[in-house]
């Protein structure tokens, strides 16, 4: 039975404030302890969501999230049987993503595990498969060998799905044992004496990392075999995931009628780095295994894809005049002309970023159908230590586009894992979920 717009709201209002919060989740559900990536969505806030604007929907799903990030909206959307797409500008979210979306059996993994493990141990090379600018920095040398002697392992194994699977192993024991700060996004070393004095096996931390995330991705696929999607060992909807900048294109001919995201709060050089967090981490995965169609030289620099990012390059020719935007949004246009001089400059920032927002969903709305239902969940910050009301602009952003608000939504912020001391911290307790329809 289809619900109305009246039903669909009560659904919607009646949403627990506990729900919202994502009070109780654990981090094991849909697979998202394979990976701590930056700002992740927690999948059971959307679940309800999802499910009460399915209800509302005739014909077959296809939801759309064109910044996936570690495609929790993606895995969420599985596990009520819908067809789902993503993409984004990181490819170690492309990565993670294409993983999450597989379909794998405990056994298949368990046995490459002790494969890999196997060969390991039997290693006696000292070689160092990787080299990159100031690569002694970030890894002590016998983490460098260690980890050199994974990578052997797992280029052996003949099945790229497999091998996908233990990259993201190995990004997550990277993570923990680079030189690099756990604390922070941004790429920050430790204190010397604390390198010095740590003490870690990053052997035994992968054995014990691909255990439990062969745990946590297979019984995801459990979940979703239970349920009746798996069909001849892969999930029975479409899925894709690609890389694509979300700025420039929607990388599919297909259409859909639900888009579920969360964008980026502000430029990525200052806000969550999503780039210079999976620098250190792509350093040592094959493109070949991710995909050979990334348009670009994503280790150039330790900046490389946050420049690509949202608001990231100020120099490119698609940026429209700031006549323009403030036409669209007058809360914009009230942030920005209320600086002058070095502040001013500081807050061009935000009308690159909101530029290329805007441009995004010019972009997304030629892929949705009539009646398509847009979820958005974002948050504020600050900068010029003036509030920079993200939501308010996006709302208007929609209505310049004939785009009208169906209902909003508020939470506070729990779990997400966010950054701390930063130039938006003060305002990161709460996030908004817009939830549009499209007339037309």
């Amino acid at each position: 039975m289809i619900k109305t717009d009246k039903s669909i709201l009560q659904s919607l209002d009646s949403i627990s404030s506990g729900v919202l919060n994502g009070e109780n989740y654990s981090r094991e559900d849909f697979a998202r302890s394979i990976l701590n990536y930056p700002a992740m969505m927690v999948p059971s806030v959307q679940e309800p969501i999802i499910q009460s604007l399915s209800k509302t929907i005739k014909g077959e799903i296809a939801l759309l999230d064109p910044f996936m990030g570690a495609s929790n909206t993606l895995v969420t959307g599985m596990k009520y049987g819908l067809s789902v797409y993503g993409q984004d500008i990181n490819p170690l979210s492309l990565l993670l993503s294409k993983v999450k979306t597989s379909h794998f059996l405990f056994e298949e993994l368990d046995e490459a595990n002790k494969r890999i493990l196997d060969l390991i141990r039997a290693d006696n090379s000292s070689k160092v498969e990787v080299n990159f600018a100031n690569i002694d920095k970030w890894f002590k040398k016998d983490v460098q060998i260690e980890i050199s002697k994974i990578y052997r392992a797992i280029l052996t194994e003949s099945s790229l799905k497999i091998r996908r699977f233990f990259w993201v192993t190995l990004a997550e024991v990277i993570r923990m044992n680079s030189n690099d700060r756990t604390s922070t996004f941004k790429l920050h070393m430790r204190p010397i004496d604390e390198i010095n004095n740590r003490n870690t096996s990053v052997v035994k931390n992968f054995e014990s990392t691909s255990k439990r995330s062969i745990k946590s991705i297979t019984d995801f696929s459990s979940v979703l075999n239970d349920s009746g999607f798996i069909k001849d060992g892969k999930y029975s909807k479409n899925v894709d995931v690609v890389w694509a900048n979300t700025k420039k294109e929607i990388k599919t001919n297909r259409l859909f009628n639900l888009l579920v995201t969360s964008p980026p709060y502000g430029d990525n050089q200052t806000t969550v780095t999503y780039g210079q967090f999976s620098y250190l981490l792509l350093q040592w995965i094959p493109l070949e295994d991710i995909d050979k169609n990334i348009g670009f030289d994503y280790l150039r620099s330790t900046q490389a894809i946050d420049t690509e990012s949202l608001g990231g390059n100020k120099n490119i020719e698609d940026t429209q005049t700031d006549d323009v935007l403030f036409g669209k949004s007058e809360t914009l246009k009230k942030f920005v002309t209320q600086f002058d001089g070095s502040q001013r400059k500081n807050a061009g920032k935000v009308t690159k970023f909101i530029n290329d927002l805007d441009l995004s969903i010019d972009n997304m709305l030629v892929k949705l159908q009539k009646d398509s239902y847009m979820v958005w969940t974002i948050g504020n910050r600050n900068v010029n230590k003036k509030v920079v009301k993200n939501d308010t602009i996006l709302n208007e952003l929609m209505q310049s586009k004939g785009v009208n608000l169906f209902t909003d939504l508020e939470r506070d912020i729990l779990s997400k894992r966010m950054p701390g001391r930063n130039n938006f911290s003060d305002t990161m307790s709460k996030e908004r979920i817009l939830i549009f329809k499209k007339p037309y």
